[in-house]
This record gives structure tokens, C-alpha cells and sequence, in this order.
């Protein structure tokens, strides 16, 4: 009889276990978003530039971090851009909130940049 209560004891503690271990699993409901910025060809000098994405300040504060800084890239079809940055963030909330907020519009001339494309794309949950 007690090693009917043992086995049935562990079997629901096991059980309970296992949906305490899946839970970090699902817990991420929402996909990352990447900030990607293209620096064209015809950009002569990017240490002339103040876009938002090539300053951390602007973007750490809404969880943004580098994934790709300046680094060097080879094209399979096309011209090369001249610089790629990519910025992670959480979800594409944090990315528009980043996007829109003072700190960006403080660092963004549009005069300087006609040399630049930005976009958010989302990315797949992991």
C-alpha cells in the first residue's frame, strides 16, 4: 500500500515538474523585431553622421542591443552597401517606441542622411 502512495506521489510530483520546466518555453509571446539600417554607397562619411542607430544611448534604453555593427559584408547579387547596422529589441512595440521617441528625434537629420534606408522587420520566436 505505501508503495502504491510512493509511486502515485512521485508520478504527480514529476508531472508537476514538467509543466514547471515547459514554462519558460512559452513564456516569450512575442516575436523580436530588428531595427536594420543601410548605409548606402553614396554615404561619404558615416563619422559625419548622427543617425539614432549609430548611437547605443538612443536605443539601450528601450532594450536595444548590436547585433551587427560595421561588419564586413561580401554581395552575392548587387552593389555592397557601405555599412549595415542591425539593433535587436524585444518586440516591435519596444522598436517603434524607440523610433518615435525625443532621444531618436534629437539624433536624426534627414538633411544628412539621403544615403540611408531603416526599416523593423519581425523575427521568428525562439
Amino acid at each position: 500500500m505505501k508503495t502504491r502512495y510512493a509511486v502515485s506521489l512521485a508520478m504527480i510530483a514529476g508531472f508537476g515538474l514538467g509543466i514547471l520546466a515547459d514554462q519558460p518555453l512559452n513564456a516569450r509571446t512575442t516575436p523580436p523585431a530588428y531595427v536594420v539600417t543601410v548605409f548606402d554607397t553614396g554615404v561619404k562619411s558615416l563619422m559625419d553622421t548622427d543617425y539614432p542607430s549609430l548611437n547605443p544611448a538612443t536605443f539601450q534604453p528601450f532594450g536595444g542591443h548590436y547585433i551587427i555593427h560595421f561588419g564586413s559584408a561580401v554581395s552575392f547579387d548587387g552593389l555592397p552597401p557601405n555599412r549595415i547596422v542591425v539593433i535587436a529589441f524585444d518586440s516591435m512595440k519596444s522598436a517603434r517606441a524607440w523610433h518615435a521617441s525625443e532621444a531618436f528625434r534629437q539624433s536624426y537629420d534627414p538633411q544628412k542622411l539621403r544615403g540611408v534606408r531603416a526599416f523593423a522587420v519581425e523575427g521568428i520566436i525562439p
